[in-house]
């Protein structure tokens, strides 16, 4: 190879490299434009982005958050267009709601004194309360509504579906409606207990005596709620959940076990020596299952006597099974008397009275959280009647 031919390969070389170095110079400072223009990696980019689309699109927090989620659920209105009756109401310390109805309009939706006392809550027409064995009705009305499915008779022996309990041949679903079955019933303790062992509890205590003498137990009634989970493949709040609460209108009612997180729930008390209130202890209440395991409003209540009388959980026929009194003047969750029908729940803390006329033109819901401050509520009961009657 000559040497003016090596000169000139080392010249075209080096001529190829400046443009080389000049192309990558050019293309650096390209990028670096672009850098300084739009900042980032695309990933980068693509991020910012999903977050600033978060921003937008989350819901911004609500300041009210409890209070808003009130307004979403149908209100209770407090309404105190009686002064006689109200003024009796205060006369006697009532502490609780009162809702009272004349010819078919609210006249008193008004709560009494307090649902805290220590932290002065106010009752209000709001305020939920333990119903005990008013809840029986309930109870009553779900029995008689799987009659009408053709789940049961009320007619059938016990032994139909709780084939090894006591006597269970000769006592009805009748006899446990009308608290004639003659069963000893459970005896309360203070933790939980399933349905399970409450049932066989109350098959250990055994027979006090032969069906057909009148004798209230609340376990009457825990059997039939019992039974009704059996026969519905469901479980008793379920059930009354989906086939009472719901279709009667009932939003505020429930189970002991949401009581806490209601948004106006009530505290018990009760009177002690030197008329000094106290809180009782209430036992865990599995152990009233079926038979005041259920709290609401007075409104709800209402609304659940409106449902019975309308006809909307129960057919004309199970409605006149219902009402038609036994011996004792008690029909099947409910005492009836020539001009009302009415039910009466005590439990720790807790007095409930709910009354309504047979026309369904007056009612009469007293629920209150002080056991034993009043001596009578159907003394009470009577005089409201009284006061509405000549209004």
């Amino acid at each position: 190879m000559s040497r003016t031919y090596r000169k000139t390969r080392i010249a075209k070389r080096r001529k190829r490299n400046k443009a080389r170095l000049f192309l990558l110079s050019a293309f650096l400072l390209v990028c670096g434009i672009i850098y300084i223009a739009f900042p980032g990696t695309p990933s980068d980019q693509q991020e910012h982005h999903l977050q600033a689309t978060e921003k937008q699109t989350k819901p911004e927090k609500k300041k009210t958050g409890k209070h808003k989620k009130e307004k979403t659920r149908s209100e209770i209105v407090t309404k105190n267009d009686n002064k006689q009756l109200d003024d009796y109401l205060k006369s006697i310390d009532f502490s609780g709601t009162a809702l009272i109805v004349n010819e078919g309009k609210i006249v008193t939706s008004k709560g009494y004194s307090y649902a805290n006392r220590e932290e002065k809550v106010p009752n209000t027409p709001d305020t939920v309360y333990y119903i005990g064995s008013t809840q029986k009705a309930i109870i009553a009305a779900s029995i008689l509504q799987l009659e009408e499915k053709g789940l049961l008779s009320v007619t059938d022996p016990v032994s139909t579906y709780i084939p090894d309990f006591p006597n269970g041949s000769n006592i009805t679903l009748y006899n446990l409606l009308t608290h004639t079955s003659g069963i000893r019933g459970h005896i309360e303790g203070n933790g939980y207990i399933s349905p399970e062992d409450l049932l066989k509890d109350i098959k250990t205590q055994g027979i006090k005596n032969p069906p057909g003498k009148w004798d209230y137990r609340d376990s009457n009634y825990s059997v039939l709620a019992y039974i009704v989970s059996k026969l519905s493949g469901q479980s008793l709040q379920t059930y009354v959940t989906n086939h009472i609460f719901k279709p009667a209108g009932m939003e505020h009612a429930g189970f002991y076990k949401s009581f806490a997180k209601e948004s106006h729930p009530s505290t018990g008390y009760k009177l002690g020596p030197l008329k000094k209130l106290y809180t009782p202890d209430i036992p865990d209440l599995s152990q009233l299952y079926g038979a005041g395991d259920i709290y609401m409003t007075a409104y709800d209540m209402y609304l659940f006597d409106k449902a019975l009388l309308e006809r909307k959980i129960i057919s004309d026929e199970s409605f006149t099974k219902m009402f038609t009194p036994n011996k004792a003047t008690y029909g099947m969750g409910f005492y009836v008397s020539p001009g009302s029908y009415s039910n009466h729940g005590v439990m720790p803390g807790y007095n409930m009275l709910n009354s309504f006329s047979h026309t369904g033109n007056k009612y009469v819901i007293l629920f209150s959280n002080i056991q034993n401050n009043i001596k009578s509520f159907g003394a009470v009961n009577n005089r409201i009647f009284a006061i509405l009657n000549a209004s």
